[in-house]
Formats: structure tokens, sequence, C-alpha cells
């Protein structure tokens, strides 16, 4: 048996990264057939951002070169579609003409908002088609409590495996010496609710930094509306003590992280899509035993322990608080930080999730 994960997009992003590569290096230890089918690394589609750059006909084509490629597979392989998007097109034909098993994993609310149906016709393309595709496939993924939820209306095998952390990758350092307390925000910036995410994050910030002396941000980020943050920011009292830093590399990021004292995960939008992400650097944070501050929405809800791990934000000044609370004190910090590394080591590291996907499959 082989198992092929299907993804559109690259290495850097974090859906092809954690659960196509990582997840695929797992399998393999386990004694599985794995590869890796990325539209972005083997066929050379763009992806992330530039991806809105191509037109239909462009997204065709690469279909066309995937549906060659796969449908000389055996029809024992089982197809792991990671995500929905336009590369579902080939391997889902495969699947009807070869018969080969599909798992369609899902971990985001990429389709619109608040979908509705006005009789049987939908206003969302993207959400007919996922939940067509969910109830076709042989097993479904989420990656979130909501999307788990979400998907068993359409299919009865929905198994919750969160996106996870290599946590022998990401390990923690030796600490910085000093009396700098630094926070850490990383992500990427391409609509406006993230904007707004961080500019909420650095009103925070500025409220902490009125009352502590040594404390400093970093972001680390790309996207349209990242740039334009940057700018705006270049003239406030504090720009002294922020840093924006350009996009890092996946393989970057720990040495980035292990220069970092707190973690921070703004999501003020009681949206689907926050609802529903899964967190990746949630799960980095706590690998590199870093507490976090988060927004207490979606899956951040179930993971962190408030004063255990990190704290919970329900607004504007329970996020300070929690910034405050860690910068003030060192042990707490360190203390917490253990055992968010030992909650990523017990429950969201790839070997542990890697374990639970091998019995999914098993199983089929």
């Amino acid at each position: 048996m082989k198992i092929i994960f299907i993804t559109r997009e690259g290495y850097q992003l974090s859906g092809a990264r954690v659960r196509c590569y990582g997840f695929a290096k797992q399998l393999s230890r386990l004694g599985f057939q794995t590869q890796v089918f990325s539209f972005a690394d083997r066929l050379g589609a763009k992806y992330g951002e530039k991806e809105f750059e191509m037109p239909l006909g462009e997204k065709l084509k690469y279909n066309i070169l995937a549906f060659k490629k796969l449908v000389k597979e055996n029809r024992n392989s089982i197809f792991f579609l990671q995500r929905f998007n336009y590369h579902a097109l080939a391997p889902l034909l495969v699947s009807l003409v070869g018969k080969n098993k599909v798992i369609f994993d899902c971990d985001d609310w990429n389709i619109r908002e608040n979908p509705r149906y006005y009789w049987v016709f939908p206003s969302s393309k993207m959400e007919y088609l996922t939940r067509k595709t969910a109830g076709y496939s042989a097993a479904c993924i989420a990656a979130s409590r909501y999307l788990r939820d979400y998907l068993s209306s359409f299919n009865s095998k929905v198994e919750y495996i969160p996106t996870g952390v290599d946590t022998d990758f990401f390990t923690p350092a030796k600490k910085r010496e000093g009396s700098k307390v630094v926070f850490s925000w990383a992500g990427t910036v391409y609509s406006p609710q993230m904007r707004d995410n961080i500019i909420f994050l650095l009103n925070c910030f500025k409220e902490v930094a009125r009352f502590k002396n040594n404390v400093f941000i970093r972001f680390a980020g790309c996207g349209k509306y990242y740039q334009k943050l940057k700018n705006e920011f270049a003239d406030s009292r504090y720009r002294e003590r922020v840093k924006f830093y350009d996009w890092i590399n996946a393989g970057k990021m720990p040495e980035h992280l292990a220069d970092i004292d707190i973690g921070l995960l703004p999501l003020i939008q009681n949206s689907r899509f926050n609802q529903a992400k899964s967190p990746t650097k949630l799960f980095e944070y706590m690998s590199m035993a870093k507490p976090v501050v988060a927004s207490a929405t979606g899956e951040a809800s179930f993971i962190i322990r408030p004063g255990e791990t990190g704290f919970l934000a329900k607004n504007k000044s329970e996020f300070i608080a929690g910034m405050l609370r860690l910068a003030e004190d060192s042990r707490l910090r360190k203390e917490a930080g253990q055992q968010a590394r030992k909650e990523a080591i017990r429950a969201y590291s790839l070997k542990f999730l890697g374990k639970q996907l091998a019995g999914l499959i098993d199983n089929l």
C-alpha cells in the first residue's frame, strides 16, 4: 500500500510542510510507502499569494499533468488530498477511474464565511464541492474540532488530527542572558482581518510597554498588508522596541524562536476561519518551551491551559493582562514553557500524530 500526499502548496507553507511532508515522514518510519505530490514543488505551480495570479487555464494545465502521473499509480494507492482547491480535480478523477481510495484532509476554512443554500443552489461553490468531496472520501481528517463537527455531517469517518509540530526539530535552546523580554508573532497577513489582528496586537503591546521598559516585540511574516503595517508603525514612539522581519524559511524558524520569550496568537474575530484554524505557530511555540498568550477563540481554547502553559484572553484587557503577567514573572515563564513543551510532546508531536494517522489508514 502506498500513501500519496497531494497538495497544491509548497514546502514553506504549513499545510504542505507539516500535513504532507511531515506526516509522510512519520508514516514512512512506521513502514508505509509514501510520496508527496506537490503541485508547487513537483510541477512548478505558484502557491501562497502568487496563486491568485494563476488563470483558470493554467490551473487546468497542472491538473492535466497531475492526472497523467497519478493515473499510473496502483489502484491500491491511497490519495491523501490536503484541502479542497483547484488541485483536487486530478486526484478525484483518477480515483473515479482507478478506484483509488481518498482521504480528505481539511485544516482550514478556505470557503465563504457564511455560505447559504437557496433550495438546492449554493451561494458558495467551494463549500458545495467541499461537502461533496467529504462525502465521497473513504475517511476525512479534521485539524480542528470545529472542522471535525462540520465534516461529520457528510462523512461518518472523521478523525481529529491537529497540525502538530516536529518536536525533534523545534527544541528548546539555551536561555538568552539579560532582563529583556521579547514577544513574538509570525505568519502571513494577506487579508484585512489578519491586518486587524496585528493592529490589535500592536495596541496591546503599546499598553504593556507603558509599564515595562524591558519589553520588545518581533514580527516575522509576509503578505500585501504586512508591508503596509511596517510603514504605518514607523512613526510610533515605540518603534525602537518593535522589529519587523520578512518571511523566515521553515528551516530557520527554530533559530528565530530561540531568541524570544513569549508567543502571541491574536484572533479577534469570532469567524469560521478562526474557529477552524489549526494554529501551527502555537504548536511551534510550545515545542520550543515558550508560553503563549492567545485569544480564547477556536483551537487555542482547547490547547492552552490558563496559568499552566500560557493565558487565554476574551478581550483586549485580558490579552494585555496575560502579556504583563508573563513579562513580569520570569519563573512563571520558565515553568509555563516547560509544561508547554511536555504537552507538545505528549499530544501534538508528529510522532504521536503519525501513529494516529497510521491507525486510521490500517482501519481502511
